[in-house]
């Protein structure tokens, strides 16, 4: 499974043929579906709408949003906020249904005319106009497919490395937040879950590998993060995917010991690299 797969169906099938991501029935008893309401009603709760005019084709269009004001539970090792009452990357994908164009709302901005001709001629010219109907809540689904919207909008604008391996970074959290209301629903079915982690791991390698690329071509910041950040989430990808750990384990070093990282990340990093150190022993 490609993590662009699902995309022919909006137009972008030759698309995917050339296009790389870095340059190198059941029922429901009543109280089920009253309950069901009830968690809409609250994810409704958790969302604004705001109006946006598309960069490309100056269409002007509503969507939801997650409202700033949500309180955040925890972090989890590779930097995903966890907040309580919504899955806030369900909602971070702008997307216009009338062209094509999708991107994360933290590089929502006006285009240069390069930008906007690639992405008329590698989008747009393809894309099959969607239903831009404004529901109160966006499935799991609908924001998987905005992900991988944003992703091939990248892609033909030739966008930074970092901004690229950020969307498939926000795509793996999104992933984990499906597998994980799947279970708190009491999901059975073995294969779609496995699918869901599938999904994520190969998010998160491929968001990794791109975060190498920019580190390596890119100055700070990347995506928002420093470098002694950037390190520090690309080892934490590492120890969540199982690969490269000898790497991880050198990254979260240079972390421990650089002179302008804080106290709190250095024993952050200290204790993801005994994490790493304990899985390497153990293989």
């Amino acid at each position: 499974m490609g993590i662009l797969d699902g995309l022919e169906a909006l137009g972008l099938g030759s698309l995917l043929k050339r296009e790389t991501i870095y340059e190198e029935e059941h029922k429901e008893s009543a109280e089920a579906a009253a309950e069901q309401a009830v968690v809409k009603k609250q994810e409704k709760d958790f969302l604004m709408d705001k109006e946006f005019e598309c960069p490309v084709c100056q269409r002007k269009f509503k969507q939801r949003l997650a409202r700033t004001t949500l309180k955040c539970i925890r972090h989890d090792a590779d930097l995903r906020p966890v907040y309580d009452g919504i899955d806030a990357a369900k909602y971070d994908v702008i997307f216009c249904s009338a062209c094509g164009y999708a991107v994360l709302s933290r590089y929502f901005a006006p285009l240069a005319p390069t930008h906007r001709k690639l992405l008329n001629e590698g989008i747009r010219k393809n894309f099959k106009p969607q239903d831009g109907t404004l529901h109160e809540t966006i499935s799991y689904e609908e924001a998987a497919l905005r992900y991988k919207m944003a992703l091939a909008n990248a892609v033909v604008k030739l966008a930074k490395n970092s901004e690229k391996a950020y969307i498939c970074l926000k795509a793996a959290w999104l992933y984990r937040g499906m597998r994980e209301d799947a279970e708190a629903k009491g999901e059975k079915d073995k294969e779609a879950l496995a699918a869901m982690a599938a999904s994520e791991k190969e998010y998160l390698i491929t968001a990794a590998d791109g975060f190498i690329k920019a580190r390596a071509g890119e100055t700070p910041p990347y995506a928002g993060m420093n470098a002694t950040t950037l390190d520090y989430l690309i080892a934490a990808i590492y120890l969540e995917t199982d690969t490269n750990l000898r790497d991880g384990a050198k990254l979260l070093q240079d972390v421990i010991t650089s002179r302008t990282a804080k106290p709190q990340n250095k024993e952050k990093a200290r204790e993801l690299l005994l994490q790493i150190k304990k899985k390497m022993g153990e293989e």
